[in-house]
């Protein structure tokens, strides 16, 4: 960067300070001054902001090779031997400071979106809230710069934790536990793959696949049916964060296909998305802005869930390419979550497409335009599922990928009926993350930022390839807009088909089997220990007779 004096975790710390600062002197505040429109309008967005300034004096390793590059060792270990052994260590290189950047335009968006002065609301300032934000960021960036092993560990253990805390604070207790043992599964997979490299490959791999499929697909369903009615901009931050370090584990961990057994898991979720995506109705514009906000946003989802795990499924890829993809994704699907529904385009007015252009450079994105930032890496997956030879598992992937495409045909369509205000603070957050989205322009950005090739030509493309890219946005379109009438033909019970989809009646029957499964372990323990005396004579008579018909 310009120069080079912070430690890596200056982002990480300034946004775990800056928690803390709201955590205690915010709600100290006089009740005057926290209405002030310079402490409600620019503290918190300024605090994001200076979190990003901080990137600019980070040191920056360019050289994956070398080691000592930029690391910066936080404590260390000596077992014996008079070298260190066990370090944790940090170091931002050219894949951290893209996922970094990706983090600091969330909050920016978001708080600049939260604490809007054209906003009629009166509520007062919820610094706790506000102050989980920023702790969920400051997780993601020391994740992000975790430079070995053991310090990635830590990292992911910390989040989770963090993650647990959240949930917690939402009173869902059962998803902060299962959080937790999110995080302890993905650590074990990532050490079991490490471990077992040269004696049992197969199996660490397994597992660690299975722990990424959790995180990126299972676990994502079950926050969804789980808690509906969380406050959006707690929602969409939760969920860009969760999902960036999700793919940015998936870039680092794999670096060979997935088992079998797990790709086709991954397939299936991606299709249960797409179809949930295609599914989910739209209100009309005579209903609540909330209301309208709530669709909009579970059709978002389910499209960017369908995308998340294409990138796991289609793993190794490019780096570059899968990186670009990524911070597209999420930028993407902040602009298109905070872009209000404003009507038709008034072409009389001038400067009319401002409004629309960060959702249009959204969609660009996502379908994979030419120039994009999605471009390069639709081909790559495209391509990497080509060469698996499995035509089962293609059609399966063209089809969750063109049922999630035409949630964008209906969500353009909200726009348009639509008659909300423009938001001056939401044009101004999603302003910096046109130039990401922009095709041409955020492909040179990005290479300028990370030194990735992004060139078409660095593929070796087929036709398939190249052809499953145009048809995908074409058969994406044709089953958004010709929805209602496939629904009526096919007669399709949507109720029952999204209830079941949605696998929020996967929580409930793992409930009572984990309870069923505890009362038995209880009746057993009785028994052994001769506390129930009818039990124990009746156990001992089935093994006795057992023992007699075996001999």
């Amino acid at each position: 960067m310009l120069l080079s004096y912070f430690s890596p975790l200056a982002p990480a710390a300034i946004l775990l300070l800056s928690a803390l600062v709201l955590l205690i002197v915010g709600p100290r505040l006089p009740q005057q001054w926290q209405n002030h429109p310079g402490i409600r309008y620019f503290s918190v967005p300024g605090l994001a902001g200076l979190a990003g300034l901080s990137l600019l004096f980070v040191q920056l390793s360019t050289d994956p090779e070398a080691l000592t590059d930029g690391l910066r060792v936080l404590s260390g270990w000596n077992f014996s031997t008079p070298q260190s052994v066990a370090t944790l260590s940090v170091r931002a290189d050219l894949l951290s400071l893209p996922f970094l950047i990706v983090v600091i335009l969330v909050l920016l968006a978001v708080t600049l979106l939260h604490f809007d002065p054209l906003s009629t609301s009166s509520d007062a300032i919820t610094w706790t809230r506000v102050a989980g934000w920023f702790t969920l960021g400051a997780g993601a960036c020391f994740l992000f710069v975790a430079a070995n092993g053991l310090t990635l560990v830590y990292a992911i253990v910390a989040f989770d934790t963090v993650t647990a805390l959240y949930w917690l604070n939402q009173r869902h207790h059962g998803l902060a536990i299962a959080r937790l043992f999110l995080g302890v599964i993905t650590t074990g997979g990532i050490l079991l793959a490490s471990l077992m490299a040269s004696t049992a490959p197969a199996t660490g791999f397994s597992i660690l696949g299975l722990a990424l499929w959790m995180r990126l697909g299972l676990y994502p369903f079950l926050e969804v049916a789980t808690h509906t009615r969380w406050t959006n901009n707690s929602r969409l931050i939760y969920q860009c964060l969760s999902l960036t370090a999700g793919i940015y584990l998936t870039i680092r961990a794999i670096g060979q296909p997935l088992p079998e057994i797990i790709r086709w898991l991954i397939v299936l979720t991606a299709l249960l998305s797409g179809l949930l995506a295609w599914l989910t109705s739209l209100v009309d514009s005579d209903d609540t802005a909330e209301e309208t906000q709530r669709t909009r946003s579970a059709l978002l989802t389910w499209l960017i869930l369908t995308e998340v795990l294409l990138i796991l499924l289609a793993q190794p890829l490019a780096t570059g390419a899968v990186a670009a993809f990524a911070v597209g994704l999420i930028l993407s699907f902040v602009a298109l979550w905070v872009t209000p529904a404003l009507g038709r385009p008034r072409f009389k007015e001038q400067a009319w497409s401002w409004p629309y252009l960060p959702a249009a450079a959204a969609t660009l994105t996502l379908i994979g335009a030419p120039f994009s930032l999605g471009w390069v890496a639709k081909l790559s997956i495209y391509q990497s599922l080509l060469n698996t030879n499995q035509p089962v598992m293609i059609v399966f992937v063209i089809l969750a990928e063109a049922l999630a495409l035409s949630g964008l045909v209906r969500y353009w369509f909200t726009l348009a009926r639509g008659d909300e205000m423009n938001s001056w603070w939401s044009t101004i957050g999603i302003v910096a993350m046109v130039p990401f989205l922009t095709p041409g322009l955020g492909t040179y950005i990005f290479s300028a930022l990370t030194q990735s090739d992004l060139s078409i030509a660095s593929l070796d493309l087929s036709v398939a390839a190249i052809t499953i890219s145009i048809i995908e946005p074409v058969i994406g379109s044709f089953l958004g807009y010709f929805r209602y009438s496939i629904i009526d033909r096919l007669r399709i019970p949507t109720d029952t088909v999204i209830h079941i989809a949605r696998l929020g009646w996967l929580l409930q029957w793992g409930q009572i089997v984990f309870r069923e499964i505890g009362k038995f372990g209880l009746r057993i323990r009785v028994i052994l220990e001769g506390q129930h005396y009818v039990g124990w004579a009746i156990f001992t008579a089935l093994v006795g007779a057992l023992v007699i018909l075996l001999s």
